[in-house]
């Protein structure tokens, strides 16, 4: 594993960001001012937002990029987070246009995007880079570190629902020395990826994920998990209520989950449209989640007149002891 200039404790004060090594992040930042100028903008405002944390986060992440692709994986990686990008913007154009998403169910999605395994891993590698690259998601992720991560034991046991890129669950366990996570997701390439960030993290001891479609855990043994974390799954899903159904069995009474969802943000993916923040407030509720803190982030800039704000929301819930909390 590559070694960590320059990255100190998640959490804990650290050199002035002046003075640290971020060798990766440079030559990130390098290759976007050279093939993708336009996208150097919003990279800038993800940094200047906190900039010792961001720097911490992106070196540690690309780190992992390397460790996993090669020393060609940041320019490959870079390349897949710019179109990602575009499509995005594209797609939320014509969302504005039509006043809704452009798929109505996974059978739809699976025949235009999931089957196609190349479209897949560029599309899973360029959603690894916006964790950190989009300023509205690097909030996303201080909430995560600052609030999540930060109430967890040291041995505690999680479960991952559609890690995707892996990246979120190899951050907590490189955080807590003596976890362990279990990680399903129901796409071959983010079981492929998600291993390659453990192995690269080097977690790969305490992680193992396995390919399973996110609706059929309810199978998994019930309240075996201290805490779960389900990133921007709920609206990929035609009824994501069952899933926060999922959540509230896999967890032990008292154990909490980190839940991300978008709203009004179009992607050719997206099938759930949430509308109002409180939409997933209510079905954590209606579920037995106790919902204890949330944050609401959207991009800096959106498109001119738009109708739709695009919002990322994160919520930190609890698994009710009782009817009441």
């Amino acid at each position: 594993m590559l070694p960590a200039p320059g990255i100190i404790s998640p959490g804990l004060p650290g050199t002035p960001i002046s003075t640290m090594d971020t060798p990766l992040l440079d030559r990130l930042f390098a290759y976007v001012e050279s093939a993708h100028g336009r996208s150097l903008r919003g990279l800038n405002e993800a940094r200047e937002q906190e900039p010792r944390r961001f720097a911490q986060v992106a070196e540690l992440y690309l780190q992992w990029l390397v460790e996993a692709r090669g020393e060609s994986g940041i320019d490959a990686a870079t390349d897949a987070f710019a179109q990602f990008s575009t499509d995005v913007n594209m797609a939320q154009a014509r969302y504005e246009r039509d006043g809704a998403y452009a798929n109505k169910s996974f059978e739809e999605v699976y025949k235009d995007h999931y089957s196609d395994a190349e479209a897949m891993d560029g599309y899973l590698w360029g959603i690894y880079l916006t964790n950190f690259l989009w300023a509205h998601h690097f909030q996303i992720m201080m909430f995560f570190q600052d609030r999540f991560m930060s109430r967890l034991e040291k041995d505690a046991h999680l479960i991952e629902i559609a890690p995707g890129h892996g990246g979120w669950g190899a951050w907590a366990l490189a955080h807590l020395p003596g976890a362990s996570l279990e990680g399903y997701d129901i796409s071959p390439q983010s079981i492929q990826i998600a291993n390659a960030v453990a192995k690269a993290a080097g977690v790969d001891g305490r992680a193992k994920y396995v390919e399973k479609d996110a609706l059929d855990l309810e199978k998994v043994q019930a309240e075996s998990a201290n805490a779960c974390i389900c990133s921007f799954l709920v609206e990929h899903l035609e009824n994501p209520q069952h899933l926060y159904k999922v959540i509230h069995h896999l967890l032990k009474p008292g154990g909490t989950a980190f839940i991300t969802g978008a709203l009004t943000a179009a992607q050719v993916d997206h099938i759930y449209e949430y509308r109002y923040e409180s939409e997933l407030v209510m079905m954590c509720e209606k579920a037995g989640l106790r919902v204890l803190e949330t944050l609401s982030a959207n991009p800096m800039r959106t498109l001119p007149k738009a109708k739709f704000m695009p919002r990322s929301m994160a919520l930190l819930v609890q698994k009710r002891r009782n009817e009441i909390y």
